[in-house]
């Protein structure tokens, strides 16, 4: 269970206030606030992990006591719902607990039979028998969650196949085992490696340290493997025990025959506590001799990045896919950093869980001709056991937003059977073609939840626009308009002014510059300081998103992206304008984020036109879309950068 609830100051202010002011409690939070507990982290089995059936393991969670009551040696750990897996409950406490105090909870379990995905939620109870948990009304589960694979062997074990991979760094070839500290990189063979967090798999790994220079990297590229229906990847990553400096990217990737070398998955892993369980559908790859390379980089500094590939194989036949699950939030533009962080899996929820009941109005494949607006009305059920009030949002969570409003409130409550009408009005896009957007619900305290038996997937509106568009004048505040592209004056060739010539002009009056952007693409958001453009992509691929993140920062010093952390810099010359040019990558569980970026600075103020391509990684879908044209997708980035132009 990923660390969802990492909200210790608030607890603790709210303590101190509930101790101060006893009266304004009711008597369900004086209990809660007495005992009350924090999830700290899974010590072993993290979420995802994949045993066969009938395997024994033990599953320790660390939680801290955050109430003001101490937890003595007659409170317990008790099984609360879902696969109980064989374990004891109720589990008495090893020792006693003082308030601020953490322990390691322990329970012996046994996998299931049955090949399938399991969760088994706990809770805590005292000594007189009162259950609590955690949360912020510390009545929320804890849980174990595992994958139940077929009975089969390993196909292919990169580990004890190391020998045979090419091993190379920056520096150039490299023998392995290395020679550990070696500052050209090196990796070596470990038997039971300890992750941080003090956890150990129990198999061998691979330790990996990259070339130590910045963003330096190592790699081996495996001899070819004939993949076959059914074949997982998976592996543990995480960094080593005392690795407190770690902060790498891991990287899967697969070259078939002399085709181009592509990624199959990324992953970014900070030391931190914690690991993650990669567990991949290679289903796309079947029938195919496929190199695979097991990559690893620094994320700026290599120094201190050492990180482990625990138990690299291909499992064979066996396993099933886990359900996709949500790893983001609906965008906002922001002059903060674009590279996304470690997102934690949205849990199973029997509190907040939605269904999914009819399209009211607009059913999937409607035509509208560009441009025109319409309303979007689901009917869903409250299939949880919380009410949703009107504090509870429906949010654009991915896809196309068609002008849609970021968040929208609940218009009235939606108790546990009810069912509620919600609407969006919405706009075609410009530009002929099929569009679908994601959409979500948000609680009061900003979880995320949808449909589907773990309540995390998303619904969609889903359109096709055929026709052609008249352009027309959008009027917006001075400081930031959209007007025609007839109304401005565009200094590039003659070539670009006819490829350009229907396009929209993005203004900024305060910071003196402007440009185009292409029909069909949506201003999501637009400030002086801050904007983002959402373009049209290609449907029916892994490409989530593709849109443009636009600041302007008084006195920045370098003058550079916010996105931060690029792979590649240098200045480039456009238009007679020299701007700094950035390329990198960003990733996050499930997720891709590749970035290009032009910063310039005018008068006192440093604009920045950061292009991103949100994508999806492959291993992630129970069924993989195409994969992206990149090129294709990103060649709008320099027509749009052709139409830059200061404005005095």
């Amino acid at each position: 269970m990923k660390s969802l609830y990492k909200l210790v100051s608030a607890v603790i202010m709210l303590t101190l206030v509930l101790a101060v002011f006893p009266a304004m409690g009711a008597s369900t939070a004086q209990a809660a606030t007495c005992d009350w507990a924090g999830f700290v982290t899974d010590v072993t089995v993290p979420d995802g992990s994949t045993y066969s059936p009938g395997a024994t393991f033990t599953k320790t969670w660390r939680l801290r006591n955050i109430g003001t009551c101490t937890w003595t040696t007659s409170y317990a750990l008790v099984f609360d719902s879902g696969a109980q897996m064989g374990a004891q409950s109720p589990k008495p406490f090893p020792k006693n607990v003082a308030p601020g105090e953490t322990v390691d909870l322990t329970v012996d379990m046994t996998a299931p039979n049955a090949a399938g995905h399991y969760f088994g939620y706990y809770k805590l109870q005292n000594a007189a028998g009162t259950r609590f948990g955690i949360g912020r009304s510390a009545n929320s589960v804890f849980w174990v969650e595992i994958n139940v694979g077929a009975t089969t062997g390993t196909g292919y074990d990169f580990t004890a196949n190391a020998n045979s991979a090419a091993w190379s760094s920056g520096a150039g070839t490299l023998t392995f085992p290395g020679t550990d500290g070696d500052a050209r990189g090196f990796a070596l063979r470990q038997d039971n490696p300890t992750f941080e967090g003090n956890y150990s798999l129990g198999t061998p790994g691979l330790l990996m340290s990259p070339q130590n220079i910045h963003n330096g990297y190592i790699q081996a590229t495996y001899p070819p493997i004939r993949i076959q229906t059914g074949d997982r990847f998976r592996a543990t990553v995480g960094c080593e025990l005392n690795a407190t400096n770690c902060y790498v990217a891991y990287r899967l990737n697969y070259q078939i025959g002399t085709g181009p070398v592509r990624t199959f998955w990324t992953f970014r892993e900070k030391h931190e506590g914690l690991t993650y369980a990669a567990n991949l559908n290679l289903n796309s790859l079947a029938g195919y001799d496929v190199k695979f390379t097991l990559f690893m980089s620094a994320y700026g500094s290599a120094t201190g990045d050492r990180a482990i590939w625990g138990n690299p194989i291909i499992a064979r036949a066996g396993g099933t896919t886990p359900p996709p699950t949500v790893t983001g939030t609906p965008p906002t533009a922001t002059a903060t950093s674009l590279t996304p962080t470690r997102t934690p899996t949205v849990p199973p929820s029997s509190c907040d869980k939605a269904q999914f009941i009819a399209d009211v109005t607009v059913p999937d494949g409607t035509t509208f001709a560009p441009g025109a607006t319409f309303n979007k009305t689901w009917r869903l059920k409250n299939v949880g056991a919380c009410t949703w009030t009107t504090a509870y949002q429906l949010v654009f969570y991915s896809g196309t937003q068609m002008g849609g409003p970021a968040a929208l409130n609940f218009p009235t409550s939606v108790a546990p059977g009810q069912t509620v009408d919600l609407t969006v009005s919405l706009i075609a896009p410009n530009a002929a073609g099929s569009y679908r957007g994601y959409w979500m619900f948000k609680n009061a305290s900003g979880a995320l939840f949808g449909i589907g038996a773990l309540a995390n997937k998303p619904w969609w509106v889903d359109i096709k626009v055929s026709g052609t568009v008249t352009p027309t004048v959008t009027t917006t505040p001075a400081t930031a308009t959209t007007t025609p592209a007839t109304a401005t004056t565009s200094p590039t060739a003659t070539s670009t002014q006819s490829t350009t010539a229907n396009w929209n002009t993005y203004q900024n009056a305060t910071y003196g510059f402007s440009f185009k952007f292409p029909p069909g693409s949506v201003i999501s958001s637009q400030t002086d300081t801050a904007g983002r453009i959402f373009l049209p992509i290609t449907s029916g691929t892994n490409l989530i998103e593709k849109y443009i993140d636009v600041t302007a920062v008084e006195g920045a010093n370098p003058c550079d992206s916010p996105a931060g952390n690029p792979a590649t810099s240098g200045n480039v010359t456009i238009n007679g304008r020299t701007f700094l040019k950035e390329t990198g990558t960003g990733v996050a569980t499930g997720n891709i984020f590749d970035w290009v970026a032009y910063s310039l600075t005018n008068n006192n103020a440093c604009v920045s036109l950061t292009f991103v391509l949100h994508s999806g990684e492959l291993g992630n879908y129970t069924t993989p879309p195409a994969e992206f044209n990149k090129a294709a997708e990103s060649a709008v980035f320099d027509t749009i950068m052709d139409t830059f132009t200061l404005v005095q």
